[in-house]
């Protein structure tokens, strides 16, 4: 608890009170070096970053439908999409797994120790700014210990309400409505108060009945040489979802030389679970299950330059869950149905100190604690409770064209659970180092890198659900190294572009992995002794504008190469089959979209590509997942009626009605559209 001791006598230390005025490196290409470390760190947890993440700004938010859509045009990310609207969708970045992957609102995570895995369909778009996504290490000024934890950062960064003529409120009402029965009301209100402090609230429903058709077939080879089968067309259901999500924000004066905001929020949801498809005597068992959850949070942030040398920043969070499962067995209708209850109570504080020593040295220190507690009405149950500790460390030095950051973080993890009727306890505590550097000759070309050990402790439903835990799970321990060059080829005249190129190594020791058994509930965890990926990422972004039309397009290419290495080279013709591409993992993968906007008018095309998959690290062809890609289209229209702001957007996904699965016997939906109009009071 050195660093802990260490802040708190920054903190209670009487010193002079000046503004701050030193640059920092920038993010966000659109805003200037120049920009003071407070201006920066008010208006983006990312900004100051030392290497540039992939991201997607607001304009183009508003050609997506969702953050899961958006996440997908990253290179280098496969999304878990079990179908659907309200289907679970998560994150997997570098072949890491979606708990590698830290998922941040205003630079606090959204987690706990019940699930890794966030499930990105439950925020909507409408109060995000920005998506950023960081492959391997942020390093930016005042970040929290935690930051330093994950082997991948997904950052949602909230927009700020703006005032337009003097006014001191905004009101926009939505409508959307579209494929699968699916309607989708919001209504947000923003008001400024004399003081500068901004208030926003917004409210979204979405009601769905999830049902879409799509395409099955079996055919066999018989002894006798006969191939028989089917060839059908079933309807999915019992994928119905209705949810509730409220969210409320309260901004700093933009005047005051300290920066906060608090953030409250609130989903529910009550959804059908419908299932792997998969063949059994007598026909095809339809899941009848259910689950119900409510997730809320309260979260604050405050930074504040206190000197010439130093800056500091609190956050704080707590958290609550509750999760109601209905588990209908299919083959046994005579059964009563079993019901799972299960509620996580969260508790986050941070504290974190920055010092500028001299013109080229920064210094970043930070400590975070949070205790998570699992409580269930079940026989038996272990009632686990883990108290967390991270302290970190960071010096950060840059001179001319060289910048480089050295951090060492420390984790320190104490459970406590109940075995044999006994309170019983185990203690983790793990060092992770890690290196950053970029080097920028000119303002065109940069190269960066970074070499960085992650430790990922399993999860309570990794060790404790009942039906789902196992209690013999190893932590995951993973190395990363990138070397990444970035090259503006065009720039002036209306012409931008540029390319982006990454080669990385992962190596994993004891991978957690988790696949479905017989619905979203229930799941399978095991460890892979070591798992080494190799893979590249090339992205090229292109744009060209004239008078009033502006064009462009991305291509995004990614080459993972996962395999799991636990066991022995087999000997020739021996029939064995291993260090095969881990389960989900596409060998090759790659998107593509144009545009076109003009006069208020937008046109978005993207392009999805996946290679095939296998559902074991045995890539044998009965474990084989095909290769899939779909075509998605975008429209938008915004005008101005009477001083009001009127949109309309219409989304069109899957038009060429691919009959494909992401996961395993989860069909994904065909051609389906969303329509939706908005206005602002």
């Amino acid at each position: 608890m050195l660093l802990s001791a260490l802040l708190s006598l920054l903190l209670l230390s009487p010193v002079p009170v000046v503004r701050q005025d030193q640059p920092a490196p920038e993010c966000h290409p659109e805003r200037s070096e120049g920009s003071d470390t407070l201006k920066a760190s008010r208006v983006s947890s990312t900004a100051g970053c030392l290497i540039v993440p992939q991201r997607i700004e607001s304009h183009e938010l508003q050609t997506v439908s969702g953050i899961s859509e958006a996440v997908r045009r990253f290179a280098g990310v496969q999304l878990r999409d079990y179908g659907g609207i309200g289907g679970l969708k998560t994150v997997n970045v570098r072949s890491l797994g979606s708990e590698h992957t830290g998922v941040f609102i205003d630079g606090i995570q959204v987690d706990n120790a019940q699930n890794m895995q966030v499930d990105l369909g439950r925020f909507g778009l409408e109060d995000i700014r920005s998506v950023s996504l960081f492959s391997g290490q942020k390093v930016s000024p005042l970040q929290s210990a935690k930051e330093y934890s994950s082997a991948s950062a997904l950052y949602l960064e909230s927009a700020e309400p703006v005032f337009k003529d003097g006014s001191r409120n905004n009101s926009t009402v939505s409508l959307g409505a579209g494929s699968f029965g699916t309607w989708s009301p919001r209504l947000s209100w923003e008001h400024l108060f004399k003081d500068g402090v901004s208030f926003r609230i917004g409210g979204e429903a979405v009601a769905t009945d999830g049902k879409y058709r799509f395409h099955v077939s079996d055919y066999r080879l018989y002894p006798d040489g006969t191939v028989a089968g089917y060839d059908t067309t079933m309807t999915r259901r019992n994928g119905d979802l209705r949810s509730a999500r409220l969210d409320a924000r309260l901004y700093s004066s933009p005047d005051t030389r300290s920066s906060w905001n608090i953030h409250a929020h609130m989903y529910d949801s009550e959804r059908g679970l419908p299932g792997p498809v998969y063949k059994k005597e007598g026909g095809y068992p339809l899941s009848e299950d259910r689950q119900s959850d409510l997730d809320a949070f309260l979260q604050g942030r405050y930074s504040l330059p206190i000197s010439k040398v130093w800056s500091i920043a609190a956050r704080a969070k707590l958290a609550f869950s509750h999760l109601e499962y209905v588990d209908v067995p299919e083959f046994r209708p005579d059964l009563s149905a079993a019901h799972f209850n299960y509620r996580n109570h969260s508790a986050y504080v941070s504290a974190a100190a920055m010092a500028r020593l001299g013109s080229h040295f920064r210094l970043n220190l930070a400590q975070d604690l949070q205790y998570d507690y699992l409580d269930a009405d079940l026989m038996d149950f272990s009632y686990p409770g883990r108290l967390s500790s991270w302290s970190s460390a960071s010096a950060s030095y840059g001179a001319g064209t060289f910048e480089v950051s050295a951090t060492m973080l420390f984790l320190d993890v104490h459970d406590t659970f109940l075995s044999g009727g006994e309170r019983s306890s185990a203690r983790r505590n793990v060092l992770m180092p890690s290196l950053v550097a970029r080097w920028k000759p000119s303002g065109r070309f940069s190269l960066d890198g970074f070499v960085k050990r992650s430790y990922r402790m399993p999860t309570f439903n990794d060790l404790y659900y009942t039906t789902v835990g196992s209690k013999t799970l190893d932590p995951e321990d993973a190395f990363q190294s990138d070397l990444g060059a970035r090259w503006t080829v065009l720039a002036g005249s209306g012409h931008s572009l540029q390319v982006n190129a990454d080669v990385y190594r992962n190596i994993l020791k004891n991978k957690i992995i988790a696949v479905p058994t017989s619905n979203q509930f229930r799941w399978s965890m095991y460890n892979i002794g070591k798992v080494a990926v190799l893979g590249a990422d090339l992205v090229a972004d292109y744009s060209f504008r004239t008078g009033k039309l502006l064009m462009g397009g991305t291509a995004r290419y990614t080459y993972q190469s996962a395999r799991d290495q636990s066991v022995p080279t087999p000997p020739a013709n021996s029939g064995s089959v291993d260090k095969g591409q881990i389960p989900y993992i596409p060998l090759h993968s790659g998107s593509a979209n144009l545009f076109g906007e003009a006069d208020g008018w937008r046109m978005d095309v993207t392009l999805f590509m996946t290679g095939e998959r296998f559902t074991t690290s045995a890539n044998l062809p009965a474990y084989r997942i095909a290769p899939w890609q779909t075509l998605d289209a975008t429209i938008s229209k915004s005008l101005s009626i009477g001083g009001r702001d009127l949109s309309f957007k219409l989304s069109l996904r899957n038009l060429l009605d691919e009959q494909y699965e992401i996961v395993d016997n989860y069909p994904m939906p065909g051609f389906n559209f969303l329509l939706k109009v908005e206005a602002t009071l």
